[in-house]
């Protein structure tokens, strides 16, 4: 692995890749949606989340773990090609096991009722997880792969999406072509692994992995614990409607995260790296660039999606999912406090070796959020609202303690929340003015979006260049707009 591939470099090939990543939900979303409608969509939303409590397991933490410990020696190949020989036949042994449970836990709970045959249809996908080694190519910085495998598999499933699925009696085909779109992606992805990194099952590390990958599945899958658990309480207290309402909002908010959190995935391997190899202050310079740089981002896209609520919401599934508007508006406020706990847990725990920590913090703001979900279903006031208030509520507590941690005990010199890196909230604020005024003078709803995405990336440019902000001077010296200050 060459050392001149930048940061930057990599948050681009990121960035591309999640764009495709998400490309179906940005321009056939929405044909999706309006063909299934609010109950259709909660159906299979509720189905996903019973599915996702048991990919938890199935992936075993395989994923993340493998990021960070490959990142540590990948310039070894055979310790490489140890080290994959363990994960996988972990992986393998925990997707099986996994998979034999799903199959009876949903033959005895669902068997007969609606959501049965998507459950089933899920079993593949889970078994499939086995073969998702893209873990390797994310250590070792091979973006390029992934973007471009991504981009033709993501075309193909398009072209299938909107040749097959017509309306909404082709629930379980549009399920389906989902299994489909993971088989060649996962499969792509081992192929190509396998071609450079071979198995070696002399001298197996088995049970040295196992303690750290049950931390991992705890820490990396805060969800069940937080936006997963409101669809299935929703699911089972309320409607199939109150959960399509919900993870429709919850599934825009995610196309918005995924690009942005690009910025922080492609900087795990790095600040590895430094943490084995440099100095302490090293990487907290490293991190404090990071954070500005992901703040600068962060903050524009949740106010823009706070005030552009409507808009989205209409144009992405029409007036049947209007009742998802002001449930966006609270999204977009999870939203920060989410990415901003995706810092902590990412940049600072995990790289920093100090699972065990974070499984505990997040573990008391887990339970934080079970107690205020079954308040609001004593008191009959669980709706889409009530649940993700409740849950940001408990991810700012988690935060807050996440915090007091990284400076009491880790001693990790980092102003998270210094001005340098709130002025982009305060400057973003100004969105909200500004899209009010362009909706006084324009009323469709289409023009409305793309004038007031336009004007407000214009603004805050302009801002931020009067103030010769850093985060945007490097962009525009890097793509050679403007030249380096000597």
């Amino acid at each position: 692995m060459s050392e001149n591939k930048s940061i930057m470099k990599n948050v681009l090939y990121k960035i591309m890749l999640n764009v495709f990543n998400i490309i179906v939900p940005i321009i056939i979303g929405p044909y999706a949606y309006r063909i299934m409608g609010p109950t259709l969509i909660g159906r299979v939303s509720y189905a996903e989340s019973i599915y996702t409590y048991f990919l938890i397991f199935a992936s075993f933490g395989i994923y993340t773990y493998g990021i960070r410990e490959v990142s540590r020696i990948r310039d070894d190949k055979e310790k490489v090609s140890k080290l994959f020989t363990s994960l996988f036949t972990i992986s393998f042994i925990a997707n099986i096991s996994t998979v034999i449970v799903y199959l009876i836990f949903i033959f005895v709970k669902f068997r007969g009722t609606v959501l049965f045959p998507i459950l089933l249809i899920y079993s593949v996908n889970l078994f499939l997880y086995v073969f998702y080694v893209e873990w390797l190519c994310e250590a070792n910085e091979n973006y390029n792969f992934i973007a471009i495998k991504t981009m033709v598999i993501r075309l193909i499933y398009i072209v299938l999406l909107l040749t097959l699925v017509k309306t909404k009696d082709d629930l379980l085909i549009y399920v389906s072509l989902n299994t489909l779109l993971f088989l060649l992606n996962y499969i792509v992805s081992f192929i190509y692994v396998k071609r450079r990194v071979k198995f070696n099952f002399k001298n197996l590390e088995i049970k040295r992995h196992i303690k750290p990958l049950l931390i991992i599945v705890v820490m990396s899958n805060a969800s069940i614990l937080f936006g997963q658990l409101d669809k299935v309480m929703l699911g089972t207290y309320t409607n199939e409607a109150m959960v399509g309402y919900y993870s429709t909002s919850q599934l825009i908010t995610s196309i918005v995260n995924s690009l942005l959190l690009s910025i922080i995935y492609v900087t795990i391997p790095r600040l590895s790296h430094v943490i084995a190899n440099e100095t302490d202050a090293a990487y907290e310079s490293l991190l404090e660039k990071i954070c500005r740089n992901y703040f600068a981002f962060l903050f524009p896209c949740a106010v823009g999606l706070f005030s552009l609520a409507n808009e989205i919401i209409l144009l992405y599934g029409g007036k049947s999912f209007a009742p998802a508007i002001s449930v966006l508006r609270i999204f977009s406020l999870f939203l920060i406090v989410s990415g901003i706990e995706f810092i902590f847990t990412n940049q600072v725990f995990y790289v920093k070796r100090q699972e065990r920590k974070a499984v505990k913090i997040i573990l008391g703001g887990g339970l934080l959020n079970i107690i205020l979900k079954f308040i609001l279903v004593h008191f009959k006031i669980l709706n889409p609202h009530t649940a993700i208030i409740t849950t940001t509520i408990s991810y700012t507590c988690l935060i807050t303690a996440e915090y007091i941690f990284t400076k009491k005990v880790l001693k990790v010199k980092f102003n998270m929340f210094k001005f340098d890196n709130i002025k982009y909230f305060f400057i973003s604020l100004l969105f909200i003015p500004t899209v009010y005024v362009i909706k006084l003078v324009i009323h469709r709803t289409i023009l409305v979006a793309i004038v007031s995405v336009i004007a407000c990336a214009a603004l805050y440019s302009i801002i931020l260049y009067i103030i010769k902000d850093p985060v945007l001077m490097e962009i525009l010296v890097r793509f050679k707009i403007v030249k380096a200050e000597k």
